[in-house]
């Protein structure tokens, strides 16, 4: 599934990513709709625009105030959930998705649920650093299953705040990483290390 995102909306990243904390493929699309009226609605706020100066987009802005009402009250719960738990678990998956991505940059290809594997590697270190939600393998399996086709977003985010000196675009980057766990296998496996089905694949449009 492909996502296109204008120059606004990617300025608001942080929201898409809340987006695709939701559980579900279908949850997570639905999400991103709302996230592209709260980009609306954020830039209506900072535009002091009067009827006068642009009657036009007054009357649009009026018109179009009923599904951004809507929005809003899905935005608060989308919100509530993501406090409660989702941001928590999306944490754990991108953490995954990172150990994923350093073993096919360094050759290694390890296996994910394999003894010995990524999971139980990152059963290990939560252990050590008393992280919450991410030391049962059975929990860790669920939420990698849940959220691998949507990691890429958030991992690479992270990555440009912790290299500034970066010049790649997020998004730019976001789609390589997306690639790579898409189309390398774990050794001696043929099967990648995410189904490219259950991607979502973030591209940027300009406006201009």
């Amino acid at each position: 599934m492909q996502v296109r995102l204008n120059e606004p909306e990617c300025a608001a990243l942080g929201l898409f990513r809340m987006a695709l904390s939701e559980a579900t493929a279908a949850d997570r699309l639905s999400a991103i709709e709302v996230m592209r009226h709260e980009v609306v609605s954020m830039g209506l706020e900072s535009f002091p625009i009067t009827e006068a100066s642009s009657p036009k987009f007054v009357r649009w802005a009026a018109t179009t105030a009923p599904p951004r009402y809507e929005a809003a009250h899905a935005f608060h719960q989308i919100l509530q959930r993501y406090n409660s738990k989702n941001e928590r678990q999306l944490n754990i998956a991108e953490y995954i998705g990172k150990k994923v991505w350093d073993s096919i940059e360094t050759g290694k290809f390890q296996g994910v649920q394999v003894a010995g594997g990524l999971l139980e590697q990152t059963s290990e270190y939560a252990r050590e650093m008393g992280v919450r939600g991410a030391k049962d393998l059975d929990v860790l399996r669920k939420i990698w299953k849940r959220y691998r086709g949507v990691v890429h977003l958030g991992m690479t985010m992270d990555y440009v705040e912790e290299h500034p000196e970066t010049r790649a675009h997020v998004l730019h980057l976001a789609e390589r990483i997306r690639l790579g766990l898409s189309t390398n296998c774990p050794k001696g496996t043929s099967v990648p290390y995410v189904d490219p089905q259950e991607q979502i694949s973030f591209l940027y449009v300009s406006d201009r």
